[in-house]
């Protein structure tokens, strides 16, 4: 009986440290530039108050934009040696608030406009070169991008929402760490050029 014990023990320990020593599953916080989301929503801003000028005579002034990036959560299932496939949800919000002065009646109008971006994006990575310390790797994601755009001004609010295909394609990739680890990414898509952040292994 003891026996049995002492063996079912080894082998309960070993199958844990086997687990850990896999290491299948990753956690990731992370932080991106969202670069061209958000030089589209600045041009879409540019056009949109250019109509409002251009047909109503009315001048847009003291505008003022402000963003904190975009944040993700993300989740790794590593196949195989090289390969993993995961999740990442990404989120942007934009705000920028401006005066637009009427012709007719000469009043100034208080605007505040908001723009929040979420991001669902399936994601495979390919590592290049890996060791128990240091992972050299590319991955590619696509998914959907759902907007929501908020405008109010002295009297109404107007609320408009949308969905598209999203994408990111990071060539370029580095994590250093064992369980808890530091990463890079360099690429190109809805997340922007630069995503920097932190992961956990189990």
């Amino acid at each position: 009986m003891k026996k049995s014990i002492i063996i079912l023990g080894l082998l309960f320990f070993t199958l844990i440290a086997k687990a850990q020593e896999n290491e299948k599953h990753e956690f990731r916080v992370g932080y991106s530039d969202a670069t061209f989301l958000i030089m589209g929503t600045g041009i879409s801003n540019a056009f949109g108050d250019a109509i409002v000028s251009g047909i109503y005579g009315a001048k847009i002034d003291n505008a003022e934009d402000s963003t904190l990036g975009m944040f993700e959560i993300g989740y790794r299932n590593r196949i195989s040696e090289r390969l993993k496939i995961g999740v990442d949800v990404s989120y942007l919000r934009t705000d920028k608030s401006f005066e637009t002065k009427l012709p007719n009646s000469g009043g100034i109008e208080h605007n505040k406009r908001r723009a929040q971006y979420f991001l669902v994006l399936p994601t495979i990575e390919f590592s290049y070169v890996r060791t128990s310390f240091i992972n050299f790797y590319g991955s590619a994601a696509a998914g959907i991008i759902m907007m929501q755009t908020k405008e109010i001004d002295n009297t109404n609010a107007y609320t408009d929402n949308a969905t598209a295909f999203g994408f990111q394609v990071n060539p370029v990739g580095l994590r250093v760490g064992k369980k808890l680890g530091g990463f890079a990414e360099l690429g190109f898509g809805y997340k922007g050029i630069i995503v920097v952040g932190i992961s956990y292994k189990l």
